[in-house]
């Protein structure tokens, strides 16, 4: 390989390192949490099963406990370093003709996308740190098919490092960009009112344009390569449910309260931009809320598998894949679903349907 009759390719990605460097020494939110361990001890001894009980009594929080927002925050910070020296490096040994110490880096690089992407994929962001995520898992697919490019076992031609560069440079700018957007929700939180008279109104005024159960909406990802659509419905209801793994765990509703149990599926409907991205992220359940009689609800955290069917939890699709299952909200025993109204905010946007209201076909 001969890389040194051209050097400047090498030009852009060495200075969009640079500029990210800089964002990570003046992004001290996310980089202090790189520091805190988010290991939980002593919660895989195994026993009968669990018992959760809904319910004023049973609500207990830990002060010490991170957020999923946190956890991105910190995952973006902590995976920033790595992902830099590693490309910086994989530069220099293409610079230097080491095939190599460039086949080696390329592993490198496979092995932190494939570790960042587990933890990634265990994160429910909320709709204000959707940006984030999607950035940081986009970064994430460009260094990994310039890991996939520079790790086979011919020699690197010279076109195949080119590519690798791009890549590379894309990876480092989606980085970026997910840095900013960290930064940016924390201002935006910050700035925003809170109207107390629309929280107190009764959401038929507010939702006046709601679709209906069953009725498809469609949108497309923030990069405008990809279309995507979302379907609501049907609903269940119960009082109680199981999960079905080898530990099961009940769920039983609190006094005078019920599990409503609406169905969500989400579908890749295909690529259509000039990017070579084909992948989406889902909405995660804290993108969903629900409204009724001037109350808000938010969904439990996905129980996984139970016995009332699979519940909805957000993954990554590729194109004409589909994901669906139910998301389980705890509400009074007798809510009536043409006054309950499901809210999902989709990066800027944001559609209702009203659960009570079904589409004829």
């Amino acid at each position: 390989m001969t890389m040194r009759g051209s050097q400047r390719p090498l030009l852009p990605v060495a200075s969009l390192a640079g500029v990210i460097l800089f964002i990570v020494l003046i992004f001290p939110g996310a980089y202090t949490f790189s520091f805190l361990d988010l290991s939980v001890e002593g919660g895989n001894d195994p026993g009968n099963t669990l018992v959760v009980r809904s319910g004023p009594d049973s609500n207990t929080t830990c002060p010490s406990e991170l957020t999923d927002d946190e956890k991105l925050e910190s995952l973006i910070a902590r995976a920033s370093i790595p992902l830099l020296e590693v490309s910086v490096e994989s530069i220099y040994s293409m610079y230097r003709s080491d095939d190599m110490a460039v086949r080696n880096l390329a592993t490198e690089i496979s092995s932190l996308v494939d570790s960042y992407r587990a933890e990634a994929a265990t994160l429910d962001a909320s709709p204000a740190m959707a940006p984030s995520y999607e950035h940081f898992t986009a970064a994430l697919d460009e260094f990994s098919r310039a890991g996939i490019l520079l790790n086979g076992n011919r020699p690197l031609s010279q076109s195949m490092a080119d590519d690798a560069l791009r890549h590379l440079g894309l990876g480092i700018e989606r980085l970026s960009q997910a840095m900013q957007d960290c930064n940016r929700s924390h201002i935006e939180h910050s700035k925003a009112p809170v109207d107390m008279m629309s929280l107190a109104a009764e959401p038929a005024s507010l939702f006046s344009d709601a679709l209906s159960i069953g009725e498809r909406y469609r949108y497309d990802d923030q990069r405008g390569e990809n279309a995507i659509s979302l379907i609501v419905g049907p609903i269940t209801w119960s009082k109680a449910f199981q999960t079905t793994g080898t530990k099961p765990v009940q769920y039983v509703a609190g006094s005078g309260k019920a599990y409503l149990l609406v169905a969500v599926e989400v579908t890749h409907l295909g690529h259509k931009g000039n990017g070579a991205n084909t992948r989406i992220q889902t909405p995660g359940e804290s993108a969903f809320v629900l409204h009724y009689a001037g109350e808000t609800y938010h969904p439990l955290k996905a129980p996984g598998s139970t016995t009332r069917g699979g519940s909805y939890s957000r993954v990554m699709l590729d194109r004409h894949e589909s994901v669906g299952g139910y998301l389980f909200f705890e509400v009074p025993d007798g809510l009536d679903p043409a006054r309950a109204y499901l809210q999902v905010n989709i990066g800027g946007e944001s559609v209702v349907w009203n659960l009570g209201r079904v589409s004829l076909p």
